[in-house]
């Protein structure tokens, strides 16, 4: 039977075939845009390159690249007269830059689009995908307000509601009773910190009232102070080692822990961070802001991969690392494998782009997909439907500092594993 769904499809119906040979250069008369090119797929693709997110960016990037010339190249083995162009555009970061892009993608006729990065450029472009029949795919967002069944939006990571029972039970193993949050101001900063204080509190715990940080101002350096405020408060009631900063951002989490550094409380207090922070690049490299993380823990969950997978991205990561310079997030396999499920969505579905039709051929693909971040099967509100969550922390090692895996959480059994290390 699966040998059977490859066949189906890895060729395009007949009528598909020729439809995109034949059209060349001109315009359908029922359909409302220049197409960019009728000799293939094409797929727009929108990356944080810049601003916050570019860490993320350019490992999804390189996974692109990578998978754009493994589906040609199965082209090739399959005989498939077809090219494969991708149209990237660099978001920023910025939620209003990326509705822009994706203006410009629907205007050059690109309905499959692959990102953006974060949840708040997502539910900002949500909006005009929904009107304009665009099915939008992102590898990494997870705000639990924008699993929405029956939208144009589909995503191939969990929503954070099962980051927030992972954090919770991490926090509880490590009798933290105290919680102080850190929270960029934004849709997946809120929604996350409100999964999180939701499990934890209910775990017994308590959440403090969050210091929010706007990314677009200069304000970190005295949100900065007003943590260590909020800390010194804390621990008038509780001990050092039951008190927590929670820390959800982006790349200026850096910018945080290094200012936390000159803070007598902050220095106190373990740390711990959220999935948009695990496996950051810019942090490697920023020896003050990497020896406090490294020395305070700082812990963050993110999607895990799947160990059965383990020989499909366990190449794939080498490969990217060859690219970029350091491993690659989880983000970056989402990303590669939702080029794929684009694609073979496409070749099955020939060249209807009826947003319905498109939607239900994309929900087939993806229940039926296993690629290097597993089984793709989504769940009623077009996420993934399941997954567990791995923990990074920051390792010292002689001549520098690396993301080490340190523990991972069992979403099925609710269950949190410690991993031994072995220290270098």
């Amino acid at each position: 039977m699966k040998i059977l769904r490859l066949i189906k499809a890895a060729i395009i119906p007949l009528w598909g075939l020729i439809f995109l040979l034949t059209t060349g250069c001109c315009k359908p008369k029922q359909m409302n845009y220049e197409p960019v090119r009728n000799t293939g797929i094409n797929v727009g693709v929108l990356l944080s390159l810049t601003g916050s997110g570019s860490s993320s960016g350019e490992s999804s990037q390189a996974a692109l690249q990578l998978a754009r010339t493994d589906i040609q190249n199965w082209f090739s083995t399959l005989h498939i007269p077809l090219g494969l162009t991708l149209f990237v555009e660099d978001t920023r970061t910025d939620t209003a830059m990326a509705l822009q892009k994706l203006k410009t993608l629907y205007s050059q006729g690109i309905r499959w689009v692959i990102g953006p990065y974060s949840s708040a450029e997502l539910a900002h472009i949500k909006p005009f995908a929904d009107q304009h029949g665009i099915l939008v795919i992102s590898p990494s967002s997870v705000a639990v307000s924008l699993a929405i069944p029956g939208d144009n939006v589909f995503r191939f990571v969990t929503s954070d509601r099962i980051q927030g029972e992972a954090m919770t039970a991490l926090l509880t193993n490590d009798t933290i009773r105290q919680l102080i949050p850190m929270v960029r101001d934004d849709v997946w900063g809120n929604d996350l910190l409100q999964a999180t204080a939701s499990d934890f509190t209910a775990q017994g715990g308590s959440v403090s009232d969050p210091v929010k940080f706007n990314v677009t101002g200069n304000d970190l350096a005295e949100a900065v102070t007003r943590l260590d405020n909020a800390v010194g408060e804390a621990l008038e009631g509780y001990a050092p080692s039951e008190v927590g900063v929670y820390m959800l951002s982006f790349s200026e989490g850096t910018q945080i822990l290094k200012a936390a550094q000159g803070k007598e409380n902050l220095k106190k207090v373990r740390w711990y961070g959220g999935s948009a922070f695990a496996q950051n690049s810019t942090v490697l490299t920023d020896t003050a802001a990497s020896g406090f993380a490294s020395s305070h823990g700082l812990p963050c969950p993110v999607y895990g991969l799947d160990e059965s997978a383990r020989y499909i991205w366990e190449p794939l990561r080498a490969r990217i690392t060859g690219m970029i310079g350091h491993p690659p997030d989880v983000y970056a396999l989402t990303a590669y494998d939702a080029l794929w499920v684009v694609v073979r969505t496409a070749l099955a579905l020939g060249p209807d782009i009826k947003i319905e039709r498109m939607k239900q051929f994309f929900i087939d693909e993806a229940d039926h997909y296993y690629g290097a971040s597993g089984n793709t099967r989504l769940d009623v509100a077009g996420d993934r439907a399941e997954g567990n969550y791995d923990f990074w922390a920051l390792n010292p090692f002689p001549g520098g500092v690396e993301w080490k895996r340190i523990a991972w959480y069992n979403s099925a059994t609710g269950t949190l594993v410690r991993l031994p290390q072995v220290l270098k």
